[in-house]
């Protein structure tokens, strides 16, 4: 990539998959935050333990069906 006369986008990948729940509560820890996923009415919603604020929604209709 480095190389190349232009630039590009380029996807890097591990194979792996990880979940957007996942990767929040991987990078929540620089930023200074620790987050508690619980429902709230219909929706489910990251606090962040330090500040007791809501600081991530979960919307239902972003939700994809299971891939195999």
């Amino acid at each position: 990539m480095l190389q190349q006369d232009e630039p590009d986008d380029y996807v890097i990948a591990t194979g792996k998959q990880y979940s957007v729940k996942e990767f929040i509560e991987e990078a929540a820890p620089y930023f200074g935050m620790k987050i508690v996923w619980l429902k709230n009415n219909s929706e489910e919603v990251g606090y962040d333990m330090n500040t007791s604020r809501v600081v991530i929604r979960v919307d239902p209709k972003y939700f994809r069906p299971a891939e195999v």
